[in-house]
C-alpha cells in the first residue's frame, strides 16, 4: 500500500495541470475494501459503458472504484491500469482533459500518452489565444487581450503564430491610440475655440479641469501642450487687463485688449472688457477736463466756480483720487472770499472801500464793473496802467480782495481825471 501511494504521489507531482475540481472530488481517498476480482471487472465494465455514452463523470467514478477495489492485488491493479490507458488513448484525440484525469489517478508511467496530452493541451491553448485575439470587437478589450497574448508568447516562445498575432495586435493598438489622440486633440481645439464665445470667465479659469476627462493624459504631448499654454496665456492676459482697469488705467487696459483681440478677434470676454475700458477712458477724459477747469478757476481765485467744478466731478468720477480733500480745500477758500465770484469780489471791495469816483458833486458811488467797462481817456501811461492792473489781480488771487480793489480804484480815478 505504501508503494502504491508513493507512485500515485509521484504522478500527481508531475508538471501538468491539476485535475479539474469536479474530477478531483471523484478521486478523494476512501478506505479500501477487500473484494473479489468480479467486483473489479464489473466496475471496469461499467466505466467503459459510461465512456461509450459520453458520461465522463460516471466513467471516472467507476475507474476510481475499480482502482480502490484492486488495491490489495497487484494483478487486479495492473488490469485497471491497462483499462485506464486504453480508455485514455481512445479519449485523447477529442477529450484530452478526461484522458489526463484517468492517467493522473491510475497510471504513473505512460510517457507517450503524456506527451500526446501535452501536445494537444499546447495546441488547444494556442488556438484559444488566437481565437480570443481574433474575436475582439470592442477597443476597450484590446489591452486585456494583448496582455493575455503576451503571456502565451512567453509560455510558448517558439510559436510563430502567437508572435505574429501579437505584432498585429500591437499595430492595431498603436493605430487605435493614434486615432484616439487625433479625436481628443480635435475636441480640445473645439473646446478652446468655444472659450471665445463664453461670457463666463470661470470657464476659462477651469479649462484644464473641464477637459481633463479626454485631454488630461496628453498634457505632456507637444500639440496638446500648445493649446494648454495658449489658454493659460489667455487667462493671464485677461487677469492683467482686469487689474489695469481696477487701477484706473483704462488706456493701458485697452492696449492689452486690442493685442488679445488681434489673436482671438471673437473673444467675448475681451470684447466686453474693451467696451468697459472705453467707457472708463471717456469718464477719465471728462473727469480730467473738469479737474483742469477747477484748477484754472482756483489759479484765478475764482473759488466759487472752482468749487462748482469739483462738485460736478463727484457725479462723473466719485472715486477720483483726492477729490474730497480738493472739495474741502476749495470750499474753505471760497468761504474766505465770501463765496463770491472774482468779479463780484472786486465790486464788493470797491463798494466797501472809502474811495469813490465822483462825476460831479452830487455823484453817487458807481459800481466797479460799469467803471471798468466804460470807455475813458487814459491819463496814465500804458505801462503803468498794465503794471497796476497785474498787481491788483495778484492781490485778488491771493485772497487780498480789499487791497486789490484799492489799487483798481486808484487806477480808475487816475484814468478818470481829465482836464
Amino acid at each position: 500500500m505504501a508503494l502504491i501511494a508513493k507512485s500515485r504521489d509521484d504522478v500527481l507531482g508531475r508538471e501538468h495541470e491539476t485535475v479539474p475540481p469536479l474530477f478531483a472530488s471523484l478521486f478523494s481517498d476512501r478506505p479500501s475494501v477487500n473484494v473479489d476480482w468480479r467486483a473489479v471487472d464489473r466496475a471496469i465494465d461499467e466505466a467503459l459503458g459510461c465512456l461509450e455514452e459520453d458520461c465522463y463523470v460516471g466513467a471516472l467514478g467507476k475507474f476510481r472504484e475499480a482502482w480502490t477495489l484492486s488495491a490489495a492485488r497487484a494483478d487486479l491493479r495492473e488490469k485497471v491500469h491497462e483499462a485506464a490507458i486504453a480508455a485514455a488513448e481512445s479519449l485523447v484525440e477529442h477529450n484530452w482533459r478526461v484522458a489526463e484525469a484517468l492517467l493522473l489517478e491510475t497510471t504513473p508511467t505512460a510517457d507517450a500518452l503524456w506527451a500526446e496530452i501535452a501536445s494537444r493541451k499546447r495546441a488547444d491553448a494556442i488556438q484559444l489565444a488566437l481565437d480570443d485575439a481574433g474575436r475582439v470587437d470592442r477597443d476597450e478589450y484590446l489591452p486585456h487581450v494583448r496582455k493575455r497574448l503576451a503571456e502565451m508568447v512567453s509560455l510558448y516562445p517558439a510559436e510563430a503564430r502567437l508572435e505574429n498575432r501579437l505584432a498585429a495586435l500591437d499595430a492595431l493598438l498603436a493605430e487605435r491610440v493614434a486615432e484616439d489622440r487625433e479625436k481628443n486633440l480635435r475636441r480640445l481645439y473645439l473646446f478652446s475655440d468655444r472659450l471665445d464665445y463664453s461670457e463666463n470667465a470661470e470657464t476659462l479659469r477651469r479649462f484644464a479641469e473641464l477637459v481633463k476627462p479626454f485631454a488630461g493624459p496628453y498634457q505632456d504631448d507637444r500639440d496638446f501642450a500648445v493649446v494648454f499654454d495658449g489658454v493659460r496665456e489667455l487667462q493671464a492676459t485677461l487677469e492683467h487687463a482686469e487689474a489695469l482697469l481696477e487701477e484706473s488705467r483704462p488706456r493701458d487696459c485697452l492696449k492689452v485688449c486690442n493685442d488679445a483681440l488681434e489673436k482671438r478677434p471673437n473673444n467675448v470676454l475681451f470684447r466686453r472688457l474693451e467696451e468697459k475700458a472705453k467707457g472708463r477712458e471717456w469718464v477719465s477724459l471728462l473727469a480730467q477736463g473738469t479737474v483742469d477747469r477747477a484748477r484754472a478757476f482756483q489759479a484765478q481765485a475764482q473759488y466759487a466756480e472752482a468749487l462748482g467744478e469739483w462738485e460736478s466731478l463727484r457725479g462723473i468720477d466719485p472715486h477720483y483720487p483726492g477729490l474730497e480733500s480738493e472739495i474741502l480745500n476749495c470750499a474753505a477758500l471760497s468761504e474766505r472770499s465770501g463765496g463770491l465770484s472774482a468779479k463780484e469780489q472786486v465790486a464788493e471791495a470797491v463798494q466797501e472801500s472809502e474811495f469813490v469816483v465822483l462825476a460831479d458833486e452830487q455823484a453817487e458811488i458807481e459800481p466797479l464793473p460799469s467803471l471798468v467797462d466804460r470807455p475813458r481817456a487814459n491819463s496814465l501811461p500804458l505801462g503803468i496802467r498794465i503794471s497796476m492792473t497785474e498787481e491788483a489781480w495778484n492781490h485778488f488771487k491771493t485772497g487780498l480782495a480789499a487791497t486789490g480793489a484799492l489799487l483798481l480804484v486808484v487806477l480808475v480815478l487816475a484814468s478818470h481825471s481829465q482836464p
